[in-house]
Order: structure tokens, then C-alpha cells, then sequence
């Protein structure tokens, strides 16, 4: 192994805004080209262009592809990677019907030891469900936890397009870790089996999970629902960028959303500068 890619233990705990968990991916585009993606590598950009401290733990194989997203991570902030035999590999199209992933090399689970880092937010962020009901082994005493749920809602049939999974579909081992996060984030796409609306979308999330985590269902352009323990908020994002791809958007939102509450913002506070930072994501885009 690289040894840039994988840190050597440390005897005092190294502190982090954030720590971002899951498997990196492979995406291969309609025209041929593959480049690393995935919730990790979205994450820890976003933390990055914040100014915000960013660690990962990720799982990967040796493809070129991964490669590259492993050497990026490193150059953001400390990395922990796991060896996998293959990573994650998607075929990813998108059109004005929105995004459709075609599942064509399964996730190589996420297990081991906590890392020797005192973050100050953790978020869980699988892609295909490689953390499980353990979250990939990775707890942090005194962090606030946060959850992205699109990896777990997703159908993971080799060679067939990704399909959104209702929430009975959860284990209830993983149901109960869940419900012990102080913030689960979902996509209103990724809740389509559930509800068609964000409000019904989180009503389900409620019952499903308690009273405990703060709940966020993000809706593109139509802005974001919070329920605060039944209490419900909206915002809208300050500008559109349309015209380019939203790839990592939601990720983008999730980890400035959780380092924000990790540093004592609230919530209304943590969600507007996550919806600022996915505009000026968009918009950079857009830059020649």
C-alpha cells in the first residue's frame, strides 16, 4: 500500500471538525469516462473549500480511478483506507428524468477499529450499505453523529439500475443506531418509497426514528424541511444555478450541515450555510 494513503497510529488523538465514513466509488459516465466519487470524496471537499479540519475513513481497491480519489483525500486531510479487493462501481447516467446508477461492482464492507482522531461531528455517509448496523466499527465518544440514509435505501441488485428502498426495508438493529444520531439526512428522491411529499416524508422519518435526531429533507431548488423534534422549518437556497450537474450536492449539504451543529450552531443556522455552500459548489461549476 501507498503509505501516503493510510496514517500511521497516533498516540495523542488528532482533532477534526469533521470525520466522514464510507466506501469511495468509481463512477463511469454514458460517454465512457470514470472518475472517483462517491459521499466521502464530496464530503471532504466541501469540508476543505470550508476551511474545516476533514477526515476520512473509506474502503477502496487499487483500480486507477480509485487511485486518484485516494490521492485526493489524502491532500485534503487526514485519510484512513481500508483495502478492498474492487471498489464500488457504478454506471451513472443523467438526463432531465434526473440520475440513474446502474449497480456493476459491489461494496466491499467497511470494519475496523475507531481511528485515533477526536472529531468534533462524524458523518456516516455508506453509498451501498457497506457500514451496516455497526457503522463500520467507527464510534467517536463526545461527537456529534450524523447520518446521510440515501446508502441505506438503496436496492443493490449486481448489473440492475438503483432503486430507493422504503423504510421498513431497515434492519431494526440499524433502525435503533440510527435513532441514536443527532441528525439523519435524506433526499426527498431517496424517500420516494416512502412518500411523495417532504412533509409525509418526514412524518414517516419520525416514527420510524424517534424523537431524538434532528431530521432534514432536502429538495434541490425547492429548499429544505427540518423537523426539530416535531417543530418544522423551511429554507430555500439564496440563488439557483442551473445548467450544470448536481452531482454531490447532497453530500456537499450533509457535511457542512453536521460540522455547523458539531460547532454549536443550530439548526436553522447549520442548515443555511449548507444550502450557501452547495450555491457556491453549483457555481463554481459553472466557472470556465
Amino acid at each position: 500500500m501507498n503509505p501516503e494513503l493510510r496514517f500511521a497510529p497516533r498516540s495523542d488523538p488528532e482533532p477534526l471538525d469533521l470525520l466522514v465514513v464510507g466506501a469511495l466509488t468509481i463512477d463511469r459516465f454514458a460517454d465512457g469516462a470514470a472518475a472517483p466519487g462517491g459521499s466521502v470524496l464530496y464530503a471532504a471537499r466541501a469540508a476543505s473549500a470550508a476551511g474545516l479540519r476533514a477526515g476520512v475513513v473509506t474502503v477502496a481497491g487499487d483500480e486507477p480511478a480509485a487511485a486518484d480519489g485516494l490521492r485526493e483525500l489524502s491532500r485534503l486531510g487526514p485519510l484512513h483506507r481500508e483495502v478492498a479487493p474492487a471498489t464500488l462501481r457504478f454506471a451513472l447516467d443523467e438526463d432531465h428524468g434526473g440520475r440513474h446508477l446502474l449497480l456493476e461492482v459491489p461494496v466491499a464492507p467497511l470494519a475496523c477499529p475507531p481511528w485515533a482522531v477526536a472529531p468534533r461531528a462524524v458523518l456516516y455517509a455508506p453509498v451501498a450499505d457497506e457500514l451496516g448496523s455497526g457503522f463500520g466499527g467507527q464510534e467517536y465518544a463526545g461527537a456529534l453523529t450524523a447520518a446521510v440514509l440515501q446508502g441505506w435505501l438503496r436496492s443493490l441488485e449486481l448489473g440492475r439500475e438503483v432503486r430507493p428502498l422504503p423504510l421498513s426495508a431497515l434492519p431494526e438493529a440499524l433502525v435503533r443506531r440510527l435513532a441514536g444520531c443527532d441528525l439523519l439526512i435524506a433526499s426527498r428522491e431517496d424517500l420516494v418509497a416512502v412518500a411523495a411529499e417532504p412533509g409525509a416524508q418526514l412524518d414517516a422519518l419520525r416514527v420510524r426514528f424517534g424523537w431524538r435526531p434532528l431530521l432534514v429533507v432536502t429538495d434541490g431548488v425547492a429548499g429544505t424541511w427540518l423537523d426539530i423534534a416535531g417543530r418544522r422549518a423551511r429554507s430555500s437556497p439564496s440563488s439557483v444555478v442551473a445548467d450544470v450537474t448536481t452531482l454531490g450536492s447532497g453530500d456537499t449539504f450533509a457535511a457542512i450541515m453536521a460540522a455547523g451543529l458539531g460547532r454549536g450552531l443550530s439548526a436553522e443556522e447549520a442548515s443555511t450555510n449548507a444550502a450557501t455552500a452547495v450555491v457556491e459548489m453549483l457555481a463554481a461549476r459553472r466557472q470556465p
